[in-house]
């Protein structure tokens, strides 16, 4: 793509948010992203962002589907997720294996509504799969699935082969989560008695450690539009809120606060967007701008006071799922570890 055509693609996203998003924002974070949302997605080529036009998807290249990402956080990191696990999480596990991928019609569609079981190889979630294969039948539990109320899930099943396996029916959830953050998917553990399942591959635990990875770049993208989100909100209310007969902007604390931080904004924006995409600077480009949205996140909820903690201000929910993005899509010191070994050339930062 061109740049002209970017410009038109960020456009054309951030008008759709705005006008089918926006009003339901508070919504979707009581009730959940509802499938009319999801379709009405689906219908401006966003479910599909990454999937091959082959198989009903828009097959936008990384900057498109970065744009798409970041302008959806802007107004919902919900719906922008929702994005994220079907075109960087479920497809290219699917794509491993030529025989399942007609499903992606149905994802790219919004009619089929997808997850991943991604946090097992996250620190500190422990979340082994505990589903075994026998006789034609998948059965067992997995923990901590994000969007649980999908219709078709991918797990990596226990056994000497690790097959990855994709299961379409015959799960359900055995235990709610709360939810702290992300509240427009649901996050609960699921229980598996399924035939209808599929086998993608063997080594299914190293190949969703291997995608999840591979989303630096999906992962800047959420975080700057948080980021932005955040800040936007907060700059607006520093302008209408006075005290001592001033407006909040007119205090240094304040102004040169947000200031900074839309400045590091800009250029985190620059940083990911480059040229220069060699694996150090993607992972250099997601632990930035997720430290970004915590902190820009953390100052706007302060700029707003208490009223910051009010749904209907639309300022808590950025900064939730900052923190639920960092925790639910970041490998911690295995992604420090990985930068560290692109920055000194050899295996660093261990002991």
């Amino acid at each position: 793509m061109m740049a002209e055509e970017y410009q038109l693609l960020r456009s054309s996203v951030k008008e759709f948010a705005q006008k089918n998003i926006d009003s339901i924002a508070v919504k979707i974070e009581r009730q959940g992203l509802s499938p009319e949302t999801a379709r009405s997605m689906a219908s401006q080529g966003f479910m599909g962002a990454r999937i091959p036009t082959e198989y009903g998807g828009t097959g936008l290249d990384e900057r498109g589907y970065m744009i798409v990402l970041e302008e959806l956080a802007r107004i919902s990191p919900s719906a922008a997720v929702r994005v994220l696990i079907a075109n960087s999480l479920f497809l290219p596990l699917v794509m491993v294996s030529e025989k399942s991928r007609e499903i992606l019609r149905d994802v790219a569609s919004a009619k089929t509504n997808v997850a991943v079981d991604h946090c097992g190889p996250l620190e500190g979630h422990g979340g082994v799969s505990g589903v075994t294969t026998e006789g034609g039948r998948a059965r067992g539990r997995v923990d901590y699935i994000l969007n649980s109320s999908a219709d078709a899930i991918i797990v990596a099943a226990n056994g000497p082969q690790n097959n990855l396996l994709l299961v379409r029916a015959g799960f359900r959830p055995a235990e709610e989560h709360p939810r702290l953050g992300l509240r427009g998917l649901g996050f609960s553990s699921l229980t598996i008695d399924s035939t209808d399942f599929e086998e993608l591959s063997e080594n299914g635990s190293k190949l969703i450690e291997a995608v999840v990875d591979d989303m630096d770049l999906e992962i800047a993208a959420v975080s700057l539009g948080i980021a932005a989100g955040a800040l936007a909100k907060a700059v607006e209310y520093s302008k209408a809120r006075t005290t001592f007969e001033h407006p909040l902007k007119d205090y240094q604390p304040v102004a040169f606060g947000l200031s900074h931080l839309r400045a590091e904004e800009e250029m985190i924006r620059d940083f990911a967007y480059g040229e220069h995409h060699a694996a150090a600077w993607k992972i250099m480009a997601r632990v930035r701008a997720a430290a970004l949205a915590r902190s820009a996140t953390n100052q706007a909820l302060q700029v707003h006071g208490g009223y910051g903690y009010f749904e209907d201000f639309g300022v808590e929910k950025f900064y939730r799922d900052a923190m639920a993005l960092s925790i639910l899509f970041s490998r911690g010191t295995k992604d420090m570890e990985r930068l560290s070994e692109q920055v000194f050339d050899s295996k660093a930062g261990f002991l």
